[in-house]
Protein backbone atom coordinates (compact mmCIF):
# COMPACT_ATOMS: atom_id res chain seq x y z
CA UNK A 1 0.00 0.00 0.00
CA UNK A 2 1.34 3.39 -0.96
CA UNK A 3 2.38 6.34 1.48
CA UNK A 4 -0.15 9.08 1.21
CA UNK A 5 0.73 11.87 -0.43
CA UNK A 6 0.64 15.46 1.31
CA UNK A 7 0.04 18.41 -0.98
CA UNK A 8 0.77 22.10 0.08
CA UNK A 9 0.21 24.46 -2.44
CA UNK A 10 -0.56 21.95 -5.06
CA UNK A 11 3.10 20.98 -4.29
CA UNK A 12 3.70 17.54 -3.73
CA UNK A 13 6.02 16.72 -0.86
CA UNK A 14 8.86 13.65 -1.30
CA UNK A 15 7.63 10.80 0.42
CA UNK A 16 10.77 8.58 2.17
CA UNK A 17 10.52 5.16 1.45
CA UNK A 18 11.94 2.41 3.53
CA UNK A 19 14.81 1.86 0.95
CA UNK A 20 15.47 5.93 1.44
CA UNK A 21 14.90 6.73 5.02
CA UNK A 22 17.64 6.30 7.67
CA UNK A 23 17.20 3.36 9.85
CA UNK A 24 15.77 4.25 12.96
CA UNK A 25 18.01 3.37 16.05
CA UNK A 26 16.69 -0.46 17.99
CA UNK A 27 15.17 0.51 21.23
CA UNK A 28 15.54 -2.36 23.94
CA UNK A 29 11.93 -2.94 25.48
CA UNK A 30 13.45 -4.06 29.03
CA UNK A 31 16.49 -2.82 28.76
CA UNK A 32 18.51 -4.53 31.73
CA UNK A 33 19.15 -1.59 34.65
CA UNK A 34 20.46 -1.75 38.33
CA UNK A 35 18.01 -2.12 41.17
CA UNK A 36 18.04 -3.13 44.65
CA UNK A 37 14.37 -2.92 46.23
CA UNK A 38 12.60 -5.52 48.56
CA UNK A 39 9.59 -5.91 51.14
CA UNK A 40 9.88 -5.87 54.75
CA UNK A 41 7.01 -6.43 57.02
CA UNK A 42 6.91 -5.21 60.63
CA UNK A 43 5.40 -2.56 63.22
CA UNK A 44 7.46 0.29 62.43
CA UNK A 45 8.40 2.23 65.74
CA UNK A 46 10.13 5.84 66.78
CA UNK A 47 13.04 6.56 69.22
CA UNK A 48 13.11 9.75 71.72
CA UNK A 49 14.98 11.60 68.95
CA UNK A 50 12.10 10.83 66.47
CA UNK A 51 13.66 8.45 64.28
CA UNK A 52 11.68 5.50 62.97
CA UNK A 53 12.78 2.38 63.23
CA UNK A 54 11.97 -1.17 62.05
CA UNK A 55 12.71 -4.72 64.34
CA UNK A 56 14.23 -7.28 61.91
CA UNK A 57 15.58 -10.20 63.62
CA UNK A 58 15.90 -8.68 67.04
CA UNK A 59 17.84 -6.12 65.84
CA UNK A 60 16.74 -2.21 65.21
CA UNK A 61 16.83 -0.98 61.59
CA UNK A 62 16.62 2.47 60.70
CA UNK A 63 13.96 4.04 58.33
CA UNK A 64 14.58 6.41 56.34
CA UNK A 65 11.39 8.13 53.84
CA UNK A 66 12.45 11.08 51.80
CA UNK A 67 10.41 13.78 49.96
CA UNK A 68 6.85 14.47 49.62
CA UNK A 69 6.22 10.92 51.43
CA UNK A 70 7.38 12.00 54.54
CA UNK A 71 4.28 14.09 55.65
CA UNK A 72 2.02 11.09 54.57
CA UNK A 73 3.73 8.61 56.97
CA UNK A 74 3.54 10.98 59.77
CA UNK A 75 -0.22 11.08 59.08
CA UNK A 76 -0.07 7.40 59.12
CA UNK A 77 2.08 7.23 62.07
CA UNK A 78 -0.09 8.92 63.89
CA UNK A 79 -3.74 7.44 63.32
CA UNK A 80 -2.29 4.23 63.49
CA UNK A 81 0.80 3.69 65.71
CA UNK A 82 0.30 0.06 66.27
CA UNK A 83 -0.27 -1.30 62.76
CA UNK A 84 1.83 -3.80 61.59
CA UNK A 85 2.52 -2.71 57.78
CA UNK A 86 4.36 -4.31 54.32
CA UNK A 87 6.90 -1.72 53.21
CA UNK A 88 8.28 -1.33 49.69
CA UNK A 89 11.92 -0.29 50.73
CA UNK A 90 15.35 0.55 49.06
CA UNK A 91 17.96 -0.91 50.66
CA UNK A 92 20.88 1.37 51.69
CA UNK A 93 24.44 0.26 53.08
CA UNK A 94 26.67 2.62 55.20
CA UNK A 95 30.30 1.55 54.81
CA UNK A 96 33.18 2.51 57.63
CA UNK A 97 36.45 1.35 57.50
CA UNK A 98 37.02 -1.30 60.41
CA UNK A 99 33.58 -1.14 61.67
CA UNK A 100 30.37 -3.56 60.63
CA UNK A 101 28.21 -1.99 57.61
CA UNK A 102 25.31 0.01 58.88
CA UNK A 103 22.27 -1.08 57.07
CA UNK A 104 19.27 0.73 56.76
CA UNK A 105 16.42 1.20 54.16
CA UNK A 106 14.61 3.93 52.42
CA UNK A 107 10.59 3.46 52.80
CA UNK A 108 9.07 4.14 49.07
CA UNK A 109 5.67 2.71 50.01
CA UNK A 110 3.41 1.31 52.73
CA UNK A 111 0.06 -1.13 52.77
CA UNK A 112 -1.69 -3.54 55.22
CA UNK A 113 -1.95 -6.10 52.62
CA UNK A 114 1.14 -7.40 50.56
CA UNK A 115 0.92 -6.13 46.86
CA UNK A 116 3.60 -7.24 45.65
CA UNK A 117 5.37 -10.14 44.38
CA UNK A 118 8.39 -10.67 46.69
CA UNK A 119 7.57 -12.32 49.85
CA UNK A 120 8.52 -10.37 53.48
CA UNK A 121 12.38 -10.44 53.66
CA UNK A 122 12.88 -11.07 49.72
CA UNK A 123 14.62 -8.34 47.51
CA UNK A 124 15.39 -7.93 44.07
CA UNK A 125 19.15 -7.10 43.45
CA UNK A 126 20.61 -6.18 39.53
CA UNK A 127 24.77 -5.46 40.21
CA UNK A 128 28.24 -5.83 40.20
CA UNK A 129 29.24 -8.63 42.47
CA UNK A 130 32.47 -7.40 43.70
CA UNK A 131 35.12 -7.08 46.69
CA UNK A 132 35.23 -3.06 48.07
CA UNK A 133 38.09 -2.44 50.85
CA UNK A 134 35.69 -1.51 53.32
CA UNK A 135 34.08 -4.92 54.41
CA UNK A 136 35.42 -8.29 53.86
CA UNK A 137 32.04 -9.95 52.06
CA UNK A 138 31.89 -9.56 48.47
CA UNK A 139 28.94 -6.99 47.88
CA UNK A 140 26.82 -6.39 44.96
CA UNK A 141 27.23 -2.65 44.28
CA UNK A 142 24.20 -0.97 42.53
CA UNK A 143 25.13 2.08 40.64
CA UNK A 144 22.99 4.96 39.32
CA UNK A 145 21.66 4.43 35.88
CA UNK A 146 22.88 6.32 33.57
CA UNK A 147 19.51 7.93 33.18
CA UNK A 148 19.15 9.37 36.42
CA UNK A 149 19.14 11.98 38.17
CA UNK A 150 20.86 13.32 41.50
CA UNK A 151 19.73 17.13 42.78
CA UNK A 152 23.24 16.53 45.20
CA UNK A 153 25.34 15.28 41.70
CA UNK A 154 26.83 12.83 43.89
CA UNK A 155 25.50 9.37 42.13
CA UNK A 156 25.96 7.46 45.56
CA UNK A 157 26.25 3.15 44.59
CA UNK A 158 24.49 1.03 47.42
CA UNK A 159 27.28 -1.53 48.38
CA UNK A 160 25.28 -4.48 49.87
CA UNK A 161 26.94 -7.51 51.37
CA UNK A 162 26.03 -10.53 49.92
CA UNK A 163 26.17 -14.47 50.50
CA UNK A 164 26.13 -16.46 47.59
CA UNK A 165 28.46 -19.70 46.31
CA UNK A 166 28.02 -20.38 42.80
CA UNK A 167 29.00 -23.27 40.33
CA UNK A 168 29.46 -21.30 37.31
CA UNK A 169 32.27 -19.02 36.18
CA UNK A 170 30.98 -15.71 37.73
CA UNK A 171 33.50 -14.79 40.43
CA UNK A 172 33.19 -11.68 43.03
CA UNK A 173 35.66 -9.05 41.34
CA UNK A 174 38.55 -8.32 42.98
CA UNK A 175 40.68 -5.39 42.16
CA UNK A 176 44.37 -5.34 42.44
CA UNK A 177 46.35 -2.20 41.45
CA UNK A 178 49.53 -4.64 40.91
CA UNK A 179 47.59 -6.35 37.92
CA UNK A 180 47.31 -4.26 34.25
CA UNK A 181 44.24 -3.43 33.73
CA UNK A 182 43.67 -5.85 30.37
CA UNK A 183 44.83 -8.38 32.58
CA UNK A 184 42.45 -8.37 35.79
CA UNK A 185 39.69 -10.63 35.97
CA UNK A 186 35.88 -10.01 34.70
CA UNK A 187 33.56 -7.82 36.28
CA UNK A 188 29.91 -9.81 36.75
CA UNK A 189 26.21 -7.84 36.31
CA UNK A 190 24.72 -10.66 38.78
CA UNK A 191 20.29 -10.09 38.33
CA UNK A 192 18.81 -12.16 41.25
CA UNK A 193 16.59 -12.92 44.21
CA UNK A 194 18.11 -12.41 47.34
CA UNK A 195 16.94 -12.95 51.30
CA UNK A 196 17.82 -10.73 54.19
CA UNK A 197 19.50 -12.32 56.68
CA UNK A 198 19.54 -9.89 59.95
CA UNK A 199 21.52 -12.23 61.98
CA UNK A 200 24.37 -11.98 59.59
CA UNK A 201 24.11 -7.94 58.97
CA UNK A 202 23.65 -8.99 54.98
CA UNK A 203 21.88 -10.69 52.35
CA UNK A 204 21.69 -14.49 51.13
CA UNK A 205 21.70 -14.88 47.20
CA UNK A 206 18.61 -17.29 47.03
CA UNK A 207 18.37 -17.62 42.53
CA UNK A 208 19.04 -15.73 39.39
CA UNK A 209 17.00 -13.78 37.44
CA UNK A 210 18.52 -14.03 34.61
CA UNK A 211 21.76 -15.83 33.78
CA UNK A 212 25.34 -13.72 34.91
CA UNK A 213 26.50 -11.51 32.55
CA UNK A 214 29.67 -9.69 31.25
CA UNK A 215 27.77 -6.96 29.77
CA UNK A 216 27.53 -4.19 32.26
CA UNK A 217 25.03 -1.54 31.70
CA UNK A 218 26.03 2.61 31.94
CA UNK A 219 25.86 3.85 34.52
CA UNK A 220 26.70 7.43 36.49
CA UNK A 221 30.26 7.36 37.96
CA UNK A 222 29.70 8.32 41.95
CA UNK A 223 31.87 11.34 42.81
CA UNK A 224 33.90 11.58 45.22
CA UNK A 225 33.52 14.02 48.99
CA UNK A 226 35.76 15.66 50.45
CA UNK A 227 36.09 15.72 54.09
CA UNK A 228 33.36 18.69 54.94
CA UNK A 229 30.69 16.11 52.58
CA UNK A 230 31.10 18.76 49.17
CA UNK A 231 31.86 17.30 46.00
CA UNK A 232 35.79 18.16 44.81
CA UNK A 233 36.48 21.31 42.55
CA UNK A 234 37.00 21.02 39.03
CA UNK A 235 40.39 22.45 38.38
CA UNK A 236 41.59 23.48 35.46
CA UNK A 237 43.63 21.07 33.55
CA UNK A 238 45.66 23.65 31.51
CA UNK A 239 48.49 24.62 32.75
CA UNK A 240 49.16 28.29 33.80
CA UNK A 241 50.58 30.43 31.40
CA UNK A 242 54.52 30.70 31.97
CA UNK A 243 55.45 33.83 33.41
CA UNK A 244 58.86 35.19 32.68
CA UNK A 245 60.79 36.12 35.33
CA UNK A 246 62.49 39.96 35.17
CA UNK A 247 66.20 39.93 34.49
CA UNK A 248 68.72 41.08 36.47
CA UNK A 249 70.39 44.34 35.39
CA UNK A 250 74.02 43.97 34.64
CA UNK A 251 76.88 46.01 36.56
CA UNK A 252 79.73 47.51 34.99
CA UNK A 253 82.55 48.16 37.71
CA UNK A 254 84.04 51.44 36.76
CA UNK A 255 87.61 52.06 35.61
CA UNK A 256 89.82 52.99 38.67
CA UNK A 257 91.51 56.18 38.29
CA UNK A 258 95.29 55.53 37.83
Amino acid sequence: MSAPEELTNEVSQPVESEETSPPKPEVEENPTLFQAIGTLKGKPEQDQEGNFLLRLGGKRYKLFIAGYRYQAWLKQMAANPDNTLFLRVYPKCLMIPRKDPQIYFQVAAWEDENPWEEEPGMFKFRGVWQFVPQVRTPVISVYRNQNANDPKGKFKASHLPVLMRRDDDAKPFRFNPKIAKEDLPPRWFVQGNFKFIPSRNCWGWDKDLEPPTKKIPRYKKPVKATVDGQAPPKFNKKPPNKIDKPKKPTITKKESDE
